[in-house]
Order: structure tokens, then sequence, then C-alpha cells
């Protein structure tokens, strides 16, 4: 089932260009991903399921790669609660269950900046910065369904 949501993903960003976009107002933040990835949209659902670690390939395949903010950045506190829909504490809680099982949380970086590096050298990478920051053109921006 994981695979067809997976699979589902690819089509959607592919067809989708209608939803909220990540940087206006009601979002902080930005999703951003490696130029590999392609689409320029993403639901909310999947995105969600990536940094909870239930997705873990892209629809054609590739492995992701996600990036978090550090646990104490506004912008994580923010995309946990938008997108994922818990607290930072309850998605600590909920990595710790999973890490107990062998699986690895989401590497974190402390800056936009290092968010965006990340990106832009991991083939599938994903992460989130802050609105107001410029996207390169090593990364491009998605907009969140």
């Amino acid at each position: 089932m994981l695979r067809k949501i997976v699979c589902s993903f690819v089509g959607l960003v592919a067809i989708a260009g209608v939803g909220a976009h990540a940087g206006d107002a009601t979002a902080p933040f930005k999703i951003v991903v490696n130029a590999s990835v392609a689409g320029r949209s993403v639901p909310r659902q999947v995105l969600a399921q990536v940094y909870l670690g239930t997705a873990t390939r892209w629809g054609n395949g590739s492995p992701i790669a996600a990036i978090d903010q550090s646990s104490t950045s506004p912008i994580r506190q923010a995309f946990s609660e938008q997108v994922l829909g818990l607290s930072i504490d309850a998605v600590k809680y909920h990595w710790l269950r999973r890490i107990a099982n062998g699986q690895r949380p989401p590497l974190s970086k402390p800056t936009d900046d290092d968010v965006i590096a990340f990106v832009a050298a991991q083939s599938g990478g994903v992460g989130y910065v802050s609105a107001a920051t410029p996207v390169p053109s090593t990364v491009h921006e998605v907009s969140l369904q």
C-alpha cells in the first residue's frame, strides 16, 4: 500500500498545480527539493510520511534524503505542527519508538543554508527553510498541497 501511495505521489506532483504554497503567509517555511526530484508540488500527507519514516522512496524508486532543521528552530516547530500535525516533542517520541526498531530519523542541520546545501548535494533530497530564504538554482521550491 505504501508503494501505491508513493507511486501516486509522482503522478500528483507531475499534474498538481494548485494548492497552498509553502511560502504563503500561512506558512513561515518553504519546501525545497533536489533538482532530481520531479514536480512542482507535494501532498502534505506524503511529506508527513517522509518525515515520519513511513515513505523512504520517491515514486520512481529512488531513495528520499530528508533533512530537518534543528529541534530548537521555530521553523521546525511550524513545520512539525503544520505538516506533521505533531509537536516537536511528539515527533521525538515517535522517532524514539522507531529507533528501537532500527530506523533512523532525518538528519538535522542548524541553518537554512546548511539545509539547502544538503538538499542540493543529495539526489532525492528534500528539506524546508524559512519563507524568507532565497532559493538558489541548485534546488527548487515545491508547493505544499
